[in-house]
């Protein structure tokens, strides 16, 4: 049985076309296993296949290679053969996966080489101009170069030759949604670290005369006596720390570091909300001459946005959300 054709809509291609000619990321991005996975993630949702195999041709080095190999003032077709070759020897993919990768690989990053024209066996007809044959075998698979009308088979299928690529600007519309979220995280870990520290100053506890009166308010940073400070100094930690988890939900670009932040302000989170929900139950009656004073409702929504930040950082993590990419020039992974 033959196989199924390989990226028959040209959306793998139009994929890597879209990320080399995206100034943000460039031709580098395509020598970057780390980084392709987390794009083509979400450019090739309904094409895991091909998505593998590209990623596993950059983690073998084949753009380099090409570059290599042409750098050299290889032609296109034998620096794509030379390619295949190599990618076959260092992993498990079959040759028809090797050819198909190294093809849309070597399309993406030379737009502007014409790959040579495959010599035509005697009662063949002519390949349709702009395109290559497959390593190995008679089937066209390169690209087209040129501008005009006219089919051109990818594998199998065939694709208008003047589809265009999907634009720069979905791709950039696309980081900026996923970037969002941690940016959201950052800024909910960021205010709820404040709302703790306020909770801390302002009035946690009324006194009342015994005429139920008010009498004086006081708060944890103002209470005094001998190790009162311990009720304040844990959960400004907390909000520091916190503070510090949500920077770095922004900042890094290190998968672990981002989750381990977003553990951070989780679990702090979870722990500033008990405690002030513990001053809540246990500062009244009024009856008792005391009663709660109001910041440990603050407290507790200070807590709270800990936790909102917890949550959607785990969840631009697991999307591989780099926020930090809006800005930069460019991305390492």
């Amino acid at each position: 049985m033959a196989s199924a054709p390989w990226d028959p809509r040209s959306e793998a291609l139009n994929a890597l076309r879209t990320i080399a000619a995206d100034p943000q990321y460039g031709a580098e991005a395509l020598s970057n296993a780390q980084m392709l996975t987390n794009l083509l993630k979400d450019m090739l949702p309904d094409a895991p296949r091909e998505a593998n195999v590209l990623i596993t041709a950059a983690g073998a080095g084949v753009p380099a290679a090409l570059q290599g190999y042409l750098a050299q003032g290889m032609d296109v077709g034998t620096a794509t053969q030379l390619a295949a070759g190599t990618l076959a020897e260092r992993t498990a993919l079959t040759s028809d996966a090797c050819a198909w990768a190294t093809s849309s690989l070597a399309t993406a990053l030379l737009p502007l080489a014409a790959p040579p024209q495959a010599s035509v066996p005697a009662g063949t007809a002519p390949l349709p101009a702009g395109t290559a044959p497959l390593p190995g075998s008679d089937h066209p698979t390169m690209a087209p170069q040129g501008t005009g009308p006219g089919p051109v088979a990818y594998g199998s299928g065939a694709v208008a030759n003047g589809a265009p690529a999907t634009p720069p600007a979905t791709l950039t519309a696309g980081r900026g949604r996923v970037a969002g979220v941690s940016l959201l995280a950052a800024a909910c870990g960021a205010a709820g670290a404040l709302a703790t520290i306020l909770a801390c100053a302002f009035s946690i506890v009324h006194f009342y005369n015994t005429d139920g009166t008010y009498a004086s308010s006081e708060s944890l940073f103002s209470l005094s006596g001998h190790g009162v400070a311990w009720n304040w100094i844990g959960i400004v930690v907390a909000a520091v720390l916190s503070a510090v988890a949500a920077l770095l939900l922004v900042a890094s670009r290190t998968p672990w570091v981002r989750a381990g932040a977003a553990g951070v302000a989780t679990a702090f989170g979870i722990a500033v909300i008990f405690i002030f929900a513990g001053y809540q139950f246990t500062l009244g009656p009024v009856s008792s001459g005391s009663g709660p004073g109001g910041a440990e409702k603050l407290g507790a929504f200070g807590g709270l946005l800990l936790l909102v930040a917890g949550v959607l950082g785990f969840v631009a993590a697991a999307r591989g959300d780099r926020a930090a990419d809006a800005s930069a020039p460019s991305a390492q992974g």
